[in-house]
Order: structure tokens, then sequence, then C-alpha cells
């Protein structure tokens, strides 16, 4: 529908839509993907990806402020705008991953940026884990009901409880923008280092998506009222119940058996047992194997480094609990409530990371434990804790794959689904 984006004849091309004045973007084509073609928040946000890649200002005016602004506002809407940030920034990272890729092969100081994209890829994959699980369990409209249930999703809207439900969109709407506005700042690094001035098509994209961001709910209003839900549900986290006991589970593939819930224990054992939910408990244990950890990482050194950051993590979820349950009543002015709802959320991020790792099929990328690595090394050094040592090093295969999809025109998200353009 959209057309290439090169042609300077198309209007909903790059030049059209870089000079068109705010306010006058071209009208959306027929046939636009809504709530009553595609049922199901997650898979309207999947059938929106070439427009969330295209452009942030024409998925807001096509899709994120019609569903917002409509007579019932659709649940989803809130939820598009972190999906849609997080599809621009995977199109720079697989630009910039092609142009680092291409000047490594005869030019060795380009490589030093080959574990600077990795560790993007890594935290975008984690990023879009939590944002899949928030669309997934997003209840249907009464005027539009999610009659199918999604074969991919590990939940589903009507069994996940809604504090879980609402819990994860808070976490999606605080803490996926800030990262993903971090990480386009780690791309702008790379691309100026590889001589990328701000004339370049590459800088200028992702200056119109930085622009933009407020229209994708990176504005500080949008991520501070995210964060004022999730200090409000402190006194629930700080509760046993409402960590240890996930209401919502279904059968995951891995290493034994696993159980995932939209509430947010992620229980993730090496020996043969564990949870992966949505909110953020960590537990881990050190014996066992993990399934196609990687080329380059073995199985058995897998699996003890996922169980020493497990550990790690876990004995922060203890902390926060505690923290949590010492003060009666949480205030979202309060600086240190705000502080212990940052720390839940990167909790929740872990859980979710783990449950997608959990949720993939052994032998594949997703399944393997060198992605899942990145990110949880990056979540613990967020919270303040120092990694646990030894480390295997991840970033070769988590780059691999990553130049990989670069140079096949495959999209840098959970799917991996072949882009047109």
């Amino acid at each position: 529908m959209l057309g290439d984006p090169r042609d300077p004849r198309n209007p909903y091309g790059r030049r059209a839509l870089w000079a068109a004045e705010p306010g006058a973007l071209p009208a959306p084509p027929a046939g636009l993907p809504g709530p009553a073609e595609v049922p199901g928040a997650d898979r309207l946000a999947r059938a929106l990806r070439p427009l969330f890649r295209r452009d942030l200002a024409l998925a807001h005016a096509w899709s994120i402020r019609p569903l917002s602004h409509a007579a019932v506002p659709h649940p989803a809407a809130a939820l598009l705008g972190p999906a849609a940030l997080l599809a621009a920034a995977g199109g720079v990272l697989h630009s910039t991953a092609r142009i680092v890729d291409g000047l490594s092969r005869h030019q060795a100081a380009a490589r030093q940026w080959r574990p600077v994209l990795a560790t993007v890829f890594a935290d975008l994959l984690a990023c879009e884990s939590l944002t899949a699980a928030a669309l997934r369990a997003c209840p249907a409209t009464p005027q539009h009901p999610h009659p199918h249930p999604d074969p991919d999703a590990d939940a589903d809207s009507d069994t996940v409880p809604a504090p879980d439900r609402e819990l994860l969109a808070a976490v999606a709407g605080c803490l996926v923008p800030r990262l993903a506005v971090e990480l386009l700042g780690d791309l702008e690094l790379v691309l100026n280092e590889c001589g990328f001035e701000d004339h370049s098509l590459e800088r200028r994209t992702l200056a119109r998506i930085v622009r933009h961001r407020v229209l994708a709910g990176a504005g500080r209003a949008a991520t501070g009222a995210a964060q004022a839900r999730i200090v409000r549900g402190l006194n629930t986290a700080g509760t046993a119940g409402q960590a240890g006991g996930a209401q919502h589970t279904a059968p995951l593939s891995g290493t034994g058996t696993a159980e995932a819930s939209g509430t947010g224990t992620v229980e993730a054992s090496g020996t043969g047992t564990g949870e992966a939910s949505g909110t953020g408990t960590v537990e881990a244990s050190g014996t066992g194997t993990v399934e196609a950890a990687g080329a380059g990482i073995g199985e058995v050194a897998g699996a003890a480094a996922l169980a020493r950051l497990g550990r790690r993590l876990r004995t922060e979820q203890r902390a926060l609990r505690a923290a949590c349950a010492a003060t009666a009543v949480h205030d979202p002015a309060d600086p240190a409530a705000r502080a212990l709802a940052d720390r839940q959320a990167l909790l929740v991020l872990a859980a979710r990371t783990l449950g997608a790792r959990e949720t993939a099929a052994g032998g594949s990328f997703l399944g393997g434990a060198g992605w899942a690595l990145l990110a949880l090394g990056r979540i613990t050094v967020r919270l303040g804790l120092p990694l646990p040592a030894p480390l295997p090093d991840a970033q070769p295969i988590v780059w691999e794959e990553l130049a990989r999809r670069a140079a096949h025109g495959v999209d840098c998200d959970l799917y991996a689904r072949r882009t047109a353009w």
C-alpha cells in the first residue's frame, strides 16, 4: 500500500513525507488495517508495522490518534506508540548494521561498532518481547471482540487479570520509550563515527524519528503518567502473593518445562522447571543445560550464565518486595517511589525477555542464550547491580544474526519477517 519509500513520485515516500507541512500529511490508502479488519491488538500492531517503520508522524495521524480519540478509545491505542517507536528504531538499526557490515569488511576501525549494534539489537528484542506481551494481554473493545485467539500468543486478554494487563501496559508505556530513545542515541553515535553527517539519509531519518518521538508516547508527560500507574501498584508488588503467584499460565517450550503468565513472575531454571511471566520475579538455578545456546556459547556455559544472572535478579526482586512493603501508600510525586517503579519496570523487562526465550523454538536464534544474556546483562547494569563473572561473550553470535538479517532484508523484530523495502 505504501509503495517504495525511495520513489520521489510516491506520495508516501520519504521525499513527500519530509516535505509535508505539519497537519498536511497525505490521507491513508484504502484498506489500511484497523481493529475491524484485524481484531486483536498484537495482530493489529504486526499488520501496521510497515507503517510504523515508514514514518512516526504518519503512524500517529493514521492509526494512533484515531484509535485514542475515538468515542470509545481502543485499548491498544496507548501501546501502538511504543510498538511504532520500536519498529522505527529497528529500521534504523537495520540500515546501520548493513553499513557497518560493509565497512568492517575492509576497515578494521569499523569493527569496533559490531558489539555496540549487537547490544542494541538485544535491547530491542527485549523491548519487543515486553510490548508484544502487553499487546497480547490487551482486551478487545466491545465493538470488536477477540473471537480468534492468536496461535502465537502465550497469553490472551480474556484470561490475564486486569491488574496484570495494566502493569504490562504501564511498563511498556514507561520503559520502552525511554530505552528506545537511548538506543537511537547509540545508533546516532555509530553513524556519526562511520562518517555519516547530518545531511545523510540515515542521519535525517534518525533525526525525524527523534523529533516525532512524542507522537509515539516518548514525551515526558506520557512516560510520567505510565510511571505513576506503576507507582500506584507498588503495594501489590510488595506482597509475595502477587509476584509469586502468577494467575495465568500457559505451557512454554524449553529445557524441561516452563510456564508464562501476564503477571510477572519468571522462574528460569536450568534444572527442569520454570515459570515466565510479565511482571518481574526471576528465579534461577545453576545446573542443567539450555537448548540452542547459539554458536560460540556452549550449552552448559549458556545455562550457567543465565542462571547466575537469574540469581542476581532474583535477589533484586526480593529487595524490591521488601522496599515496596515498607510503605503503606506510594505517592507518584515521591522520587523514592518513582525509583522503585523504575526498578519494577526493569524486572518486568527481564521477565519478558526470559519468557520470549523460553517460548522460542529450540535451535532458533531466539531460543538461544546469546541475545538473552546480552539483554539481561544490560538490565542488570541498569539496575545498578554488578554483573556476575565470568559471563560468556554473546556479542559475536548476536552480531552474526543481525548482520544476516541486514544483508537479507529481514526485520529486526521477534518474527524475523522479510521487509518489502
